[in-house]
This record gives structure tokens, sequence and C-alpha cells, in this order.
């Protein structure tokens, strides 16, 4: 029975463990809903709670290749990125690839990384899970292990045949393969996007849509126009006194009763050329003993009386 991607999810999540992925890992527990395992029952389940990528692909790459073949854990990272495509984890995708600094469009050269470029996660995980198996039943039997030792030795005397094998048959051999494989990866790449593409609404959180209504009202602001709190506009049209609209020093000889304040006048000129740290020196110069005003001091009433006052 072939290998679901879901059994391999385990093996996955320890292989981004071991290489110190953290974002990625998240994002992987995230979108798997991964919990700690139960307790594994059965050969298989054991089996699979030992299994680790980089010796899985390392088992599979000498099956290709032929002979030891050295394995490091960055050669698995596009098998490792082609299961989180295929398996439709967006967000851990993209985190991967953003802490691998993976380049999709890198050249593949040499026989080992083209070899690589074909690795798929579930087919390495089944040949290495296939191995501990046999090698499981192998051991309660003497006579499956008599058996096993011939299909070893006929297995070792293999590769000395398949070298023999005519130039013209490998490349032969080779074309087929690159023949067949953009299709299948253009079908799984259109399959996991159609997937995406329905899963996506669906994954809108609150934070998204706070984050989407913030933006439309930064939209919907006019341009130079400042921030403001209080809606200036709105308080305005509620004076019905036209004499309430100023504020300033020379209102009080405007609509006051008295002759204005003449001993502030002078003060009141300086102090409208300068704002910030000028205008708080200005005040304190104001405030000094030492300053006279250029008149005398206004004693008269200058308050305007509201027209819904209870005093008569």
């Amino acid at each position: 029975m072939a290998l679901a991607a879901s059994a391999v999810y385990p093996a996955v999540r320890r292989f981004l463990l071991a290489v110190a992925l953290p974002r990625a890992l998240k994002a992987f527990d995230k979108e798997t809903g991964f919990d700690a395992p139960a307790p594994a029952k059965g050969k298989k389940a054991k089996a699979l709670a030992r299994l680790e990528l980089t010796e899985a692909c390392k088992l599979w790459l000498e099956g290709q290749l032929g002979g030891e073949q050295p394995l490091e854990a960055s050669d698995v990272y596009p098998a490792a990125r082609r299961f989180l495509l295929e398996s439709g984890l967006q967000r851990a995708l993209k985190l991967f690839d953003l802490e691998t600094e993976f380049n999709e469009a890198a050249p593949v050269k040499g026989k080992k990384a083209k070899a690589l470029a074909r690795l798929e996660l579930t087919e390495a995980c089944q040949l290495w899970l296939d191995g501990q198996l046999g090698e499981a039943v192998a051991e309660g039997s003497p006579k499956k292990k008599k058996r096993k030792a011939s299909e070893a030795s006929e297995v070792a005397q293999e590769p000395p045949a398949k070298k023999k094998r005519k130039a013209s048959e490998a490349v032969a051999v080779a074309e087929e393969e690159a023949a067949e494989e953009p299709p299948k990866k253009k079908r799984k790449a259109s399959e996991v996007a159609a997937e995406a593409a329905e899963v996506e609404p669906a994954k809108a959180t609150a934070k998204d849509k706070r984050k989407q209504e913030k933006e439309e009202r930064k939209q919907e602001r006019k341009a130079g126009v400042p921030f403001q709190r209080i809606d200036n506009d709105k308080w305005i049209k509620t004076i019905k006194d036209d004499r309430l609209m100023d504020n300033t020093h020379l209102a009080k000889i405007k609509f006051g009763a008295a002759d204005g304040d003449s001993w502030g006048d002078q003060a009141a000129v300086d102090l409208l050329k300068v704002k910030g740290k000028g205008f708080r020196k200005e005040m304190a110069k104001k405030k000094r003993a030492s300053w006279r005003g250029g008149g005398s001091i206004d004693q008269g009433v200058n308050s305007i009386k509201f027209s819904e006052s209870e005093e008569e």
C-alpha cells in the first residue's frame, strides 16, 4: 500500500526542527494541526516514528545512482519544498522559502543534483519503510534471513551490469524521464493552485479584515487634509452668535462693553509673531515685573452673554 502524505508529517516536522527553521515549523504545525503523537502501535507505526528524511532520501539516492552517496540536509530542501507545495501548505512553504533563501530558478547541474530534482519524499519514505519492515520480518525467520542474503548478493551484482549498459540506452532512458517529468509537475502545480484558491478565502481572519478596513479608511481621506479628532465644521454650524467666532485679542474692542484691553495690546502683537520655543520665551518676558504694558489696565466686562442664560 502506498504511503499517504500525512504519514510523513512527523518526519517532515522533525526535519524542520533539526535544520532550525522555527518559523516554517510553527506554520507547519498550525496548518497540519499537529499535536503530540500518540504512542506508536504496530510495526509500521513504530518504524515511521524512527523515520528521518535525510536517511530515507540517502537510501533512495543510492538506489538511483548506486554506491555510497553523501547527502547533506540542505540537499533535501528541493524535495521538502515540493512536498509542502503538493500538500497545500502555502504558509509553511512561504516561510520555508524565506528562511532557506531557496532559489527555484537556479540551474541543476550534475547527476546527483538531477536525481535529487526528481526526488519525492513519499517515494523515498516508502522505500525506507519497506526496507525497515523487510529487515524486521527477516530477523524473525532463519529461512528468510538466507533468502534475504541471496537477494542482497544478487542486488550487489547488479550495479556492474548496469555500468555495462550502452551509452545510447542511457541517453534514451534519460530523455524519456525528462519528457515525462514536466507534465507531471505542471499537473501537480495546477491542482495545488486550484486547491489553494478554494481554501484561501476560508482562512481570512478577523485581523486581516481589520487591516483591510484601516487601509480603506486611509484611502478615503483627502490629500492635504490634516488629521482631526473633532469635526470642526460640524461644531461651527451649531454656533448661532457670530461674535463667538472671533476669539482674538481685538475682539474685546469689537464686542466688549469697555474700550478693550490696551494694557495687553503690545503683548498680543509680539506673541502673534512667534510660536513654539519663541512663544514661551516672549511669554516669560511679559510676565516679568519689569515689563510694562502700553496703556491702562482694563477692568470692564468683555464677556458675551448667552441667549439661554438664566440671569436677566
